[in-house]
């Protein structure tokens, strides 16, 4: 009975059977400490525990300046195919936007010199940007490009085009294969600011190199790093066993 459980397992329940009846939906935003504390006479740290547990279960998630919303129902996205982030935020359903944080030409780095097969101090077109999906952010992407191949590159408006659509159309580089890590992280310094989430928000981090297809030679084309929220995305890898 609920007399005999703590109430602020009383509050977790009630609010989980609103969420799971669609009464909240995903990214409404939930009831604040105040208002709990006004509709079951609680205390703050009652109300408080009642929302650290929604949260803990993954019910729930805790944007940075914002109150605790539902947390969003991730979408698959397999990983089996090569596509630029505009091109998955479309096939999902929902509509991208783009943010620009920094956007220049300068002198590679010994990574990027031995990842995209340059010459010492030869320079590369850098950009960070910031993706959304209807309007939230989705991941926070850091490119290098060689410059050699994409000269005056820097020209084109970033906010509004996709990378890969101006590589492959304006440039008539073919992409073709990426080699690519993943791994979990937590949020942390200017990437908890550009995704507007709290700190240690758990995050997908994935680096890798892309490949392209120019004057029939396949070359390293991109360098890249992506911060992804997990809470929009799953992802999914499909493999076959070898059968020797």
């Amino acid at each position: 009975m609920s007399e005999n459980k703590p109430k602020y397992k009383i509050i977790e329940h009630d609010l989980i059977e609103k969420i799971q009846s669609g009464e909240l939906p995903s990214g409404a935003e939930l009831p604040s400490e105040s208002q709990l504390i006004a509709a079951y006479g609680v205390s703050r740290v009652t109300a408080r525990r009642a929302i650290d547990e929604l949260y803990h279960h993954g019910y729930i998630e805790k944007m940075q300046g914002k109150r605790t919303c539902v947390r969003r129902t991730a979408r698959l996205q397999e990983l089996t195919s090569i596509s630029s982030y505009t091109e998955e935020i479309i096939r999902q359903g929902m509509t991208p936007g783009r943010k620009v944080i920094r956007s220049e030409i300068r002198i590679s780095s010994p990574e990027e010199v031995e990842k995209l097969q340059l010459r010492k101090a030869d320079p590369v077109f850098y950009l960070e940007r910031i993706y959304y999906a209807d309007d939230t952010p989705l991941c926070f992407t850091q490119t290098t490009l060689p410059y050699e191949i994409f000269r005056d590159i820097e020209g084109y408006d970033f906010k509004n085009s996709s990378l890969y659509k101006i590589i492959e159309e304006n440039y008539k580089v073919k992409i073709s294969t990426t080699a690519l890590k993943l791994k979990a992280v937590p949020a942390y310094g200017d990437v908890m600011k550009h995704l507007d989430i709290s700190r240690d928000t758990p995050l997908l981090y994935s680096s890798g190199l892309t490949y392209g297809v120019t004057e029939d030679s396949e070359i390293p084309i991109e360098l890249f790093t992506t911060y992804y929220l997990t809470d929009h995305f799953e992802y999914t890898l499909t493999q076959s066993r070898n059968q020797n």
